[in-house]
C-alpha cells in the first residue's frame, strides 16, 4: 500500500500552514495536523521502535493515525510542549527532555519526505554555516566578521567602510513585558561599545548599496523570486522594519544564482527555503541568508504566486526511501 498520510506540524492559526492545508485538501492524501504544544495533554503517542515494520500511532481529538502510512511531513513553527499545571520546574524539565527524546525521536525517525527535517533545519539555522556554504557554491557573500572583541570590530569597519550589525539568532529581546526587535542596523565608529561587544558574539557585515532586496522562496526546484522595494529609510536598511513602506514585483533569477541556490539547498539537505538577497544597480545578487522555515504567506498574497500549490505538490508526491 502506498503511504498517503501527510502530517502537518504547526501551531494553530499559522497562516502559512493554513494555506498549505487548504491546497492539500484538494489532493488525494489524508491530512493529520497537530501542534507539539498539544503534547502530552491532548496528543497521545504509542510506538514500538525496533519492530519490523516499525509500528506507531498518534491520537488527537478522537482521531488516530498509523505512522507507517506517513508519506510526508510539513513542519512549520510548532509551539513547545504544554505540561499540566502543578508540575514542578524540575519535573517539567525532565518531562521536556523525555518528550523530545520520545515523541521527537519517533517522528524524526520516520522514513518519509520532510519539508524540512528538524535536524536539517537545526543545522541550516547557523548563519556562519550558511555563509560558508553559500560562498563555496559560488554565491556572492558580503564580507563578514563575527567577534566579541571591540578592537577587531573597529578594524573591520576601517577596512570595509560602511558596515551593519545583524543578529545571528531571532532578534527579539523580551524583558519586563516589553519586546524589543533588533533589526539590521547601520553603524558608525561611535556606535561601537567595547563593553557590550564583549558580552557575546556580534555579527558585523559589509553594507551592500542595493537597488532592492529579493525574497526568493524555493520549493523543490521551483523558484518564486520577488523583489521587495523599500519606500522608507528604515525599510531600505531592513525591509522587516517597515512593512507598510514595501511594494513587490516578481523578478527573474539569473541562471548562476539559480544553480548555486539549488547547490546550497542540496548541501544543507533542504527541500524548501526562503532566501534573502540584496541586488545592486549593476544586477549583482548578494546572498544574505536562507530561512529553512521561512514564512511566505504575505508574499503569495501580494503577488499571487502559487507557493502553497508547490508545497502541496511536493508533500503529496510519492516518496521512495
Amino acid at each position: 500500500m502506498t503511504p498517503d498520510l501527510v502530517l502537518v506540524i504547526a501551531e494553530p492559526g499559522d497562516t502559512t500552514a493554513d494555506l498549505v492545508v487548504e491546497v492539500l485538501e484538494r489532493r488525494p492524501v489524508e491530512i493529520f495536523r497537530f501542534d507539539t504544544g498539544d503534547f502530552p495533554q491532548r496528543l497521545h503517542l504509542v510506538a514500538s521502535p525496533g519492530s519490523e515494520p516499525s509500528r506507531g500511532r498518534l491520537s488527537l481529538a478522537g482521531r488516530s493515525v498509523d505512522l507507517s502510512t506517513v508519506r510526508s511531513v510539513y513542519r512549520r513553527s510548532p509551539s513547545f510542549f504544554a505540561f499540566p499545571a502543578g508540575m514542578s520546574e524540575p519535573e517539567i524539565r525532565f518531562a521536556e527532555r523525555e518528550a523530545v527524546q520520545g515523541l521527537g525521536g519517533v517522528l524524526t525517525g520516520l522514513r518519509c519526505r520532510w519539508v524540512n527535517h528538524p535536524w536539517r533545519v537545526a543545522d541550516a539555522g547557523f548563519k556562519p554555516v550558511q555563509l560558508q556554504v553559500a560562498a563555496s557554491v559560488g554565491l556572492r557573500v558580503p564580507r563578514t566578521l563575527l567577534t566579541n572583541v571591540a578592537a577587531e570590530a573597529a578594524s573591520f569597519m576601517d577596512d570595509v567602510g560602511q558596515v551593519v550589525y545583524k543578529p545571528l539568532s531571532v532578534g527579539v529581546v523580551a524583558e519586563a513585558d516589553k519586546v524589543r526587535v533588533l533589526s539590521t542596523t547601520k553603524l558608525s565608529a561611535g556606535d561601537l561599545d567595547s563593553t557590550s561587544i564583549g558580552l557575546t558574539v556580534h555579527q558585523f557585515q559589509e553594507w551592500i548599496p542595493k537597488a532592492f532586496d529579493v525574497r526568493m522562496t524555493v520549493v523543490g526546484e521551483r523558484f518564486f523570486p520577488v523583489a521587495i522595494i523599500a519606500g522608507s529609510g528604515a525599510a531600505q536598511v531592513d525591509w522587516r522594519a517597515d512593512y507598510d513602506a514595501l511594494t513587490y514585483r516578481v523578478v527573474d533569477v539569473p541562471d548562476q544564482v539559480r544553480l548555486a541556490s539549488l547547490a546550497l539547498m542540496r548541501r544543507l539537505g533542504l527541500l524548501h527555503g526562503a532566501f534573502d538577497f540584496s541586488v545592486t544597480d549593476d544586477g549583482s545578487w548578494w546572498f544574505l541568508e536562507i530561512n529553512p522555515n521561512g514564512a511566505w504567506a504575505w508574499i503569495a498574497e501580494e503577488t499571487g504566486l502559487p507557493i502553497a500549490d508547490a508545497l502541496a505538490d511536493l508533500l503529496a508526491a510519492e516518496f521512495q526511501s
